[in-house]
């Protein structure tokens, strides 16, 4: 899951820089001061990293992202000790449902703003029905938070238009093979597959599918394909290879700090990093401004109740979209739009072999479409 953080301190970097360091809030200044844990992946840690931050470091915000392993626990963690904290990267459902969240509660201190579950779904199926396919689904969702409720809502949403599910069941990670899925698979008729696992499990199925013969007309690959450090291994096996994605350079929007673009804050990041843009740094980005700007409003920035209260009534303009914690399919939630990618060759002047292009977004029309969706190209 490091893919998740690969954008984080240039992230912070912009957001001290426009920011000068510091924000105002009741006539006067105070210094920012960010703190940065990893988790590595792994529920417990992020849990014991969390509890640290809140009782040793006395922090009065977090931001938590990267999947439910990693948001979910600290999420609890800062519920438990009366924290504000924000969550993001991971879809609403699997974040609300899997802390085991009341629909007529919600949560007293914890946020959520991404994807939900819905969205995600009618992306993808705007994408789908646009190829010519038999419309037979091979499902790949793990026995994880993700894999759960992404299994049923795919199924129940997939059914209803009219496409044939094949689900081979749910399956630990890591895998050390995906044959037995890829066979089922193949005897099915399977040609459209539909993945939420982490990079090195579909590039492990991608290739295997490669070395068996396995074809399929699309591949969605979420939770992996979004990250360009996760599909270079795959060279151009992953021209064609699509998923549903929150950000990218071409979204209209601007930052509510200093005003700069999309497109110009992906190339600084390349400029700085030497590495391709990437969707987390839209989402950083605009859950960081969602602080600062909870932080500034704030009746009393020291009171924890009081950076809670701004943070529920965030309506906050991002180089992301808008934020708004009315918005959610859940209390505590904030929904942001999607638009399905694929992935091409580049253009020659472009310095990295392979981009993201936008060819389907019903499901967030402000943002321009760059080309039709086009079934994977096999030489």
């Amino acid at each position: 899951m490091a893919a998740f953080a690969e954008p984080t301190e240039f992230i912070m970097a912009r957001i001290m820089d426009a920011t000068g360091g510091t924000i105002e809030n009741g006539g006067a200044r105070y210094p920012i001061r960010f703190i940065e844990r990893d988790t590595q992946s792994n529920p417990n840690r992020a849990a014991e990293v969390t509890q640290d931050l809140i009782l040793s470091d006395e922090v009065d915000i977090v931001l938590c992202y990267g999947g439910p392993e990693n948001a979910n626990p600290a999420s609890d963690q800062c519920e438990l000790n009366g924290v504000p904290c924000l969550a993001s990267d991971l879809p609403i459902q699997p974040w609300f449902f899997g802390r085991g969240g009341d629909l007529k509660k919600g949560f007293d201190y914890t946020f959520c703003a991404f994807f939900d579950v819905d969205t995600y779904s009618g992306s993808m199926l705007a994408f789908m029905d646009k190829l010519k396919t038999d419309r037979v689904v091979g499902g790949l969702w793990p026995n994880d938070a993700d894999g759960n409720v992404m299994a049923k809502t795919f199924t129940e949403t997939f059914v209803a238009r009219n496409y044939t599910i094949v689900d081979p069941g749910r399956f630990d990670l890591p895998a050390a093979s995906y044959s037995t899925q890829i066979a089922r698979f193949r005897d099915a008729g399977v040609n459209i597959v539909q993945a939420i696992m982490p990079p090195p499990d579909f590039t492990l199925f991608w290739t295997q599918s490669a070395q068996q013969g396995f074809r399929p007309v699309a591949v969605i690959a979420g939770k992996s394909s979004e990250y360009p450090a996760s599909v270079q291994p795959l060279g151009e096996k992953a021209v064609g290879v699509s998923v549903p994605i929150w950000w990218t350079p071409t979204f209209p929007y601007v930052s509510s700090l200093d005003g700069m673009s999309a497109q110009d804050t992906a190339r600084a990041y390349e400029a700085s990093t030497g590495r391709q843009w990437t969707a987390g740094i839209g989402s950083r980005h605009a859950m960081l401004e969602v602080i600062i700007d909870a932080l500034k409003r704030a009746k009393d920035i020291e009171d924890r109740e009081s950076v809670r209260d701004a943070l529920a009534a965030t309506k906050l303009d991002t180089i992301c979209g808008k934020i708004d914690f009315t918005t959610g399919p859940v209390p505590n939630s904030a929904k942001l739009g999607l638009v399905s990618v694929q992935w091409v060759k580049a253009p020659d002047d472009y310095k990295f072999p392979y981009d993201m292009a936008v060819v389907e977004n019903s499901f967030h029309p402000d943002v321009p479409v760059q080309r039709e969706p086009f079934p994977i190209p096999y030489s």
